[in-house]
């Protein structure tokens, strides 16, 4: 078979499964597709800019708002509204936030498909791969609603996968030299500790031009300022608009919420780690009607909840026998090392949040890390494995019952 038609095929194969996975959970929850959010903080912030103001017109109890100097904001970063104000223009205030979700994690979907081919993956492998990728972990039940929370995980997720592509694509496909950068700007409007990642997207930049070059290497990092032009002015916007709502370029608004106004520590302190810590270890229990249940509050065990984690420790494992024990020269490099890092400072920054979530299923905080340990999985030079498949297949199991039992009872 043509491999651009199998190619095709299983691509479809991966968005329908997905699909299929996503309208069946929503189905058993008695969910409408359709439907608006109650917590669509987003639809809000845009109808008032459509009116001329930042401020909320007044105190919405159930949201998450910052008071500050007597008006209410919304206390998230703000890109997610510009994907919700053209849809105000169709639907009004009644955005169904939940079917814009549904269409996010189908992208996020098709777009781990596409990452995994440009890594030399056969289709039928990066079909598997790109479902157990965006499906296999707490993304499939963020994407289930359409509150603030969940449209700003689910559109950070996909602009983090975007970037991630564009890590693979740079040398080839120039243009992603430009995109790259912009999606993970865009991507810290949804959820700012993405920017963690710069560093690996600068790299990448770096070894593009370097590779159609000569001359010193300041030279070419010259080279490279065009394409961190229009992130920069993304970057520079976010500081503004914080500085015109709370008098501080780095302020989103979480800092006055009612929680963390009370909060002895703040919203972020070391001291907060090793609690953090113990409660995304905790394990499910089975309950008193014989069926797997799970701590409804900040997170239990990370690793079964969003099971890349095992994947990419296997990998990571793998790589440190055959460097030091088996003496061999496995594939990496500044931008392994530079994903590697990221993750890691990712993991302790979120650690440090007082809530690490709150009501949830699994730790759905720890899902802002999987678009780039998918890269980074995907970056070893071997293909996936049995294990590996099957905890994949694994993850997208434990999520449908999770998502369920959670929800249901």
């Amino acid at each position: 078979m043509d491999t651009r038609i199998l190619e095709r095929r299983c691509a479809v194969w991966a968005l329908f499964a997905a699909a299929t996975i996503y309208l069946l959970m929503a189905f058993g929850l008695g969910l409408n597709l359709f439907a608006p959010s109650e917590y669509d903080s987003y639809t809000l912030q845009a109808l008032r800019w459509r009116e001329g103001h930042i401020a909320l017109a007044g105190d919405y109890p159930w949201l998450e708002l910052a008071i500050y100097e007597g008006r209410y904001y919304v206390s998230f970063p703000p890109f997610p509204v510009l994907l919700m104000l053209p849809l105000t223009f169709l639907f009004g205030a009644n955005v169904p936030s939940m079917l814009v979700n549904f269409v996010l994690f189908l992208l996020s979907v098709y777009t781990g498909f596409r990452t995994a081919r440009n890594l030399k993956r056969a289709p039928g492998e990066a079909a598997l791969f790109a479902v157990g990728w965006a499906a296999g972990c707490n993304l499939l039940e963020v994407s289930l609603y359409g509150g603030v929370w969940n449209i700003a995980q689910g559109l950070s997720f996909l602009l983090t996968m975007l970037c991630a592509y564009g890590l693979t694509a740079m040398e080839t496909e120039p243009r992603w030299r430009y995109i790259a950068p912009i999606c993970i700007a865009c991507a810290v409007g949804c959820r700012p500790f993405q920017a963690v990642y710069v560093p690996a997207v600068l790299i990448a930049l770096y070894r593009a031009r370097r590779k159609e070059m000569d001359g010193p290497a300041w030279r070419c990092a010259l080279q490279c300022l065009p394409y961190v032009i229009v992130p920069g002015l993304i970057a520079c916007a976010y500081g503004i608009y914080n500085f015109v709502r709370f008098g501080n370029i780095f302020e989103f608004g979480h800092n006055y919420l009612p929680e963390f106004t009370r909060a002895q520590e703040g919203q972020f302190s070391a001291s907060y780690l090793s609690g953090n810590w113990e409660n995304i270890n905790r394990m499910p229990y089975v309950d008193e009607d014989g069926r797997l249940n799970f701590p409804h509050s900040f997170g239990f065990a990370f690793y079964l909840a969003n099971p890349l984690y095992l994947v990419a420790a296997i990998r990571l494992a793998e790589w440190g026998i055959r460097r030091w024990f088996l003496k061999q020269r496995p594939n990496w490099d500044g931008m392994d090392s530079a994903l590697v890092l990221g993750a890691i400072a990712h993991f302790l920054l979120l650690l440090c949040h007082k809530s690490f979530g709150g009501w949830q299923f699994g730790t759905r905080y720890l899902i802002d890390l999987l678009p780039m340990l998918g890269l980074l999985i995907l970056r070893r030079d071997r293909p996936i494995r049995c294990l590996e498949g099957m905890i994949l297949l694994f993850a997208v199991g434990f999520n449908i019952y999770g998502g369920l039992i959670f929800h249901l009872t």
